[in-house]
């Protein structure tokens, strides 16, 4: 037997085998329909995987600020198992969940287009609306490697390949569609709802390396509701309004351009406010008894680190 203690302070008593859904279970049968993970010592776990252990349990459901990131999560992989619905012969890389979203990255001959995103928004809602389960696998390294192999999933094929001996190798499959992942993720693709929008695309090289195949990364965002997606969108878009480089470039303070990304060409009139903001800090600098010096701007990135 397992022993659960619960956040209320009161403690209970599972099989060992025991999974997130009957401890759920036996608290309320409405409730084990709407939690959406668990988390066992700190840990989140799929609702359906045996918890294997006693510790600190807590019911997580969808709307809980802990689930966020597995929206997102779970949102990269409809992305994923949209795009190659959409456009078969892609191959997927990696997807994790980042700061205020996900993104996803995909090795495809033909270069995606912001025209694509409506299809692929589409494809994910239907995804969602099928609410297909998310069955996490344990697997064989070995025959991991020729499941992606066969399916010509060379990038996954290399990834398991480079992972440590003792690596436990798991895969969650929806539907017919399976990706290399460790979890967690939620009971099914429902949970993922439809608060998501597919924002900018960007080129990205295999496991950030420039010698390595170049890849289409499709950036995304995903909130718990709509209303919280729409609140997002607004302050990017007020941002936007921001945005140094279009106000300096309209005010004919400096501009920047393709040949020097991240380079600043500076105009008279923002110059000069330079000069003014340089003039001013050199002179609290001097008035604090700092003394100045100046260094090379181009050196080696190891001298840096």
């Amino acid at each position: 037997m397992i022993e659960l203690r619960f956040p209320d302070g009161a403690s209970r008593q599972y099989p060992d085998d025991a999974t997130g859904r009957d401890v759920a279970t036996s608290i309320s049968p409405s409730l084990a329909k709407r939690a959406a993970l668990v988390a066992l010592n700190g840990e989140q776990r799929d609702l359906d995987r045996p918890l294997g252990g006693s510790g600190e349990f807590k019911l997580i459901m969808r709307d809980d600020p802990e689930a966020l990131e597995t929206i997102r999560h779970d949102a990269a992989h409809v992305l994923a198992q949209a795009v190659q619905e959409l456009f078969p012969g892609t191959q997927v890389t990696i997807g994790p969940a980042i700061e205020d979203g996900f993104y996803y990255d995909f090795a495809r001959e033909e270069p995606f287009s912001t025209d694509d995103f409506a299809a692929i928004e589409k494809r994910m809602a239907e995804i969602v609306d099928r609410g297909e389960r998310l069955v996490r696998e344990v697997r064989d390294r070995d025959d991991a490697i020729k499941l992606f192999e066969s399916k010509g999933e060379t990038f996954k094929a290399e990834l398991i390949r480079d992972l440590p001996a003792e690596e436990t190798i798991t895969t969650y499959r929806t539907g017919d569609w399976v990706d290399l992942c460790r979890g967690p993720h939620f009971p099914n693709t429902r949970f993922v709802g439809k608060a998501f929008k597919l924002t900018k695309l960007a080129g990205a090289y295999w496991r950030g390396d420039h010698r390595n195949p170049q890849l289409q990364r499709i950036y995304a965002t995903a909130w718990a509701s709509k209303e919280d997606l729409d609140a997002y969108l607004l302050r990017v878009e007020e941002a936007e309004k921001r945005d140094h480089r279009k106000i300096g470039k309209a005010m004919g303070l400096f501009h920047m351009q393709e040949e020097g990304r991240g380079m600043v060409f500076w105009h008279p009139k923002g110059w000069v406010l330079w000069r003014v903001l340089e003039d001013y800090m050199r002179r609290r600098l001097d008035a604090a008894g700092y003394v100045e010096v100046k260094t090379p701007q181009v050196l080696d990135r190891t001298f840096w680190e």
